[in-house]
């Protein structure tokens, strides 16, 4: 548990740090408290170049995806997804930072005491949520469709399931079945959003301290992939749409190399931001 919470706050602290900036591309007024000196000191210990960054980057990404896809119907007046699960949702703020079309019911998927926890400092700052919001106290290797089913989400409806900052703490098989589970209870229209680490990413020069201190920690990853198609594709997941931080669509201004290393580089570590829908 606390090496879970530890994670969480320290992505919270990375947050916390875009959101002071004066051109920051999210604003999240909760996350430094939610933090606190634990999650800010950890922050320190492994931000190590682009590690922020990519942390700003894929939290607009994913805001983005949500914006666009989440409702009854999208933006645009089209067919959207009533029911959005964030999987391992740590710390996350969405629900009380983002604005939901009503009617939007988001479920919170990660262990009870750190919902309890993040609930309980969320209620000292007077958040508000601004969506039908439910916590699912589950743990993501047991029956967490059996969980979710019991607190309303409905398996017949289309789904926004949103995997973010975790598939790379996991190993490779409880990856795969995590991915495979979702779009095996998810209806016909169900849309994964997420992220991915590569393969380099675990082998790489630049990443060996950065490694090494996770794994001091309790945190470690654990799986990347150079080939995220053909992984979420054997997941039961066609990729509509896969970028790399600093291309078009994935940088907002915030990547530090430019332009970003081509993804045939080897040695060098990568991420992978995707979208895809249930195949």
């Amino acid at each position: 548990m606390h090496a879970v919470a530890a994670t969480a706050r320290w992505t919270a602290a990375a947050r916390a740090e875009e959101s002071r900036r004066e051109d920051a591309i999210f604003t999240d007024p909760y996350a430094e408290h939610l933090a606190g000196q634990e999650g800010t000191t950890l922050f320190a210990r492994y931000d190590n170049p682009g590690v922020g960054a990519f942390i700003a980057i894929r939290t607009r990404y994913l805001d983005d995806v949500i914006r666009e896809r989440a409702g009854r119907l999208t933006s645009a007046g089209r067919p959207g997804l009533g029911q959005v699960v964030l999987l391992a949702a740590g710390m996350d703020t969405r629900s009380v930072r983002l604005p939901w079309p009503p009617g939007t019911v988001l479920y919170e998927l990660d262990q009870a005491d750190l919902l309890a926890e993040k609930d309980k400092r969320l209620a000292e700052l007077g958040a508000r949520h601004a969506c039908d919001r439910r916590p699912v106290g589950a743990d993501l290797t047991g029956d967490w469709p059996r969980a979710l089913r019991e607190a309303g989400w409905d398996p017949s409806a289309p789904t926004l399931w949103v995997a973010e900052g975790l598939l790379f703490y996991l190993p490779e098989p409880a990856a795969r079945r995590l991915l495979e589970r979702a779009a095996e209870a998810g209806a016909p229209g169900s849309v994964l959003a997420g992220d991915l680490l590569s393969h380099q990413s675990m082998i790489s020069e630049f990443s060996k301290e950065g490694l090494r201190r996770l794994t001091e920690d309790g945190c470690p990853w654990l799986f990347g992939t150079d080939e995220p198609e053909a992984f979420l594709s054997g997941c039961g997941w066609r990729v509509t749409e896969l970028r790399m931080p600093g291309e078009d669509g994935a940088s907002y201004g915030r990547w530090p190399w430019n332009p970003p290393l081509p993804r045939e580089a080897r040695g060098f570590p990568q991420n992978f931001l995707f979208v895809a829908a249930r195949a």
